[in-house]
């Protein structure tokens, strides 16, 4: 079967099940209705719900105006498209309803719980679907990678959701040109013969820094020059105050929810070894200035004697904390800190600096002044731009396994791209990285 049926094929599959998802969430809205007794639904049965054709009409629409059946799409990012679809969906269907004056005979809440459904059912089908459909090898595309970055090309051919494969021949309809370390007469070339002969080319941008997703791209018709427009997301203050707000809101949620098993890890502490079960280290935070970092106790109270013993007659030990300013056989910590260092729990505390306004659920880790002195140099600008947060852009990436330029260069480039779409992207790819428990000592 060719990609071209394979494709065909692929994106009719699509549109059935982001139909049958839509009338899945409507259908389940209908059936929540009896939650809320105490709300007037109108009388309108199920049926005619699920016959209403506009609403299936407005949603595939904008999805295929989004480029969601065009183009191949990382997951977080079509996810991103797919709410942004839908949201002007529900509002072009309740205009709709107000427009023909339909509005008195349809349930509001009901289409609006419609919408929310639909926003958590349509990027998990989309994410099974495609599995599946890369299995059976009908989400397949041959796709040759130019470049010598291996990173990329695990992602590439990895990445079911991408959907590409390696051509066992010289016939393939894709290629990817890694732009990196490539000069740009040599690029141009590169893509001038390969847009002669190939359907798809695609290429990185050379300046690779900056995500230029959230960025708008127009033309100088007269000089035949695209003009990309970036914007610094740091500078707008309505997305500060609501990623502020976002943080006070989700910490006074989780602090009653989470008390219980704080005490629990207290305790557990306090038995293990003798000291207190909490320590607080001062850090660097926004600005250059020095926060309290409130953490779980995961050492001994004479862990600096121990430290200092190891990389006096340890060199190996003593090479690795050097390069990590961590060890992956630390003998400071204790049996249950190295479990809460696994498990990542040992950071549960600093939900308490979140509250205070010290760090961000999502950021640079904190550090202290020694590494920003040591390593960061020149790039501590950009640490000072933001709060450190629990989790960031760092540990969904590879966390300790990572080396310490990795890491800078993962923080400057969290900064420069900060959305609050990235935030949440991080807080729920921390999720699956700390039951994972990958990287972490």
């Amino acid at each position: 079967m060719s990609d071209e049926i394979k494709d065909f094929l692929s994106k009719a599959i699509f549109i059935f099940i982001d139909i049958v998802i839509v009338a899945l969430s409507i259908s389940l809205a209908y059936i929540s209705r009896v939650y809320f007794t105490s709300i007037s639904y109108s009388g309108m049965p199920l049926d005619k719900y699920l016959h209403f054709y506009p609403i299936y009409i407005i949603i595939i629409a904008l999805f295929a105006y989004e480029g969601i059946y065009t183009y191949r799409y990382d997951f977080w990012h079509e996810t991103r498209k797919v709410l942004k679809a839908l949201l002007f969906a529900s509002l072009l269907t309740f205009a709709y309803l107000a427009m023909t004056k339909s509005i008195e005979h349809y349930s509001r809440l009901l289409i609006g719980f419609s919408f929310i459904f639909m926003a958590l059912f349509i990027p998990i089908g989309k994410l099974i679907i495609k599995n599946l459909l890369y299995n059976i090898g009908i989400w397949q595309k041959k796709a040759k990678v130019y470049g010598d970055d291996p990173f990329l090309s695990k992602e590439i051919y990895e990445n079911h959701y991408l959907g590409y494969i390696k051509p066992k021949n010289s016939t393939f309809s894709t290629i990817f040109i890694n732009s990196k370390n490539s000069n740009q007469k040599n690029l141009k070339k590169i893509i001038e013969n390969e847009t002669k002969v190939r359907k798809n080319v695609i290429f990185t941008p050379i300046l690779d820094d900056y995500d230029l997703t959230h960025s708008n791209i127009y033309e100088l018709s007269n000089t035949r020059t695209n003009l990309i427009v970036y914007e610094n997301r740091l500078k707008s203050w309505h997305r500060r105050v609501i990623q502020s707000l976002l943080n006070y809101i989700f910490a006074i949620i989780l602090i009653p929810i989470l008390l219980p098993l704080i005490i629990i890890i207290a305790i557990a502490i306090k038995l293990e070894s003798p000291g207190s079960a909490f320590f607080i280290h001062h850090r660097v935070g926004k600005g250059g200035k020095t926060i309290p970092v409130l953490k779980f106790r995961s050492m001994y109270k004479d862990s600096k004697d121990r430290l200092n013993k190891l990389l006096k007659e340890n060199q190996e030990a003593k090479d690795e904390w050097n390069r990590c300013f961590k060890l992956k056989n630390d003998p400071r910590i204790t049996k249950v800190g190295r479990f809460l260092r696994k498990t990542s729990l040992d950071e549960l505390p600093q939900i308490l600096n979140v509250l205070a306004g010290h760090m961000n659920f999502v950021g640079p880790r904190p550090v202290i002044q020694d590494e920003i002195d040591k390593y960061y140099k020149d790039n501590a600008e950009y640490y000072f731009m933001v709060k450190p947060g629990i989790t960031g852009l760092w540990q969904v990436s590879g966390r300790s396994d990572t080396d310490y330029d990795f890491r800078i260069k993962t923080d400057k480039w969290y900064v420069i791209n900060w959305s609050i779409w990235l935030d949440i992207v991080i807080l729920i790819k921390t999720i699956k990285v700390v039951f994972k428990r990958d990287g972490a000592y």
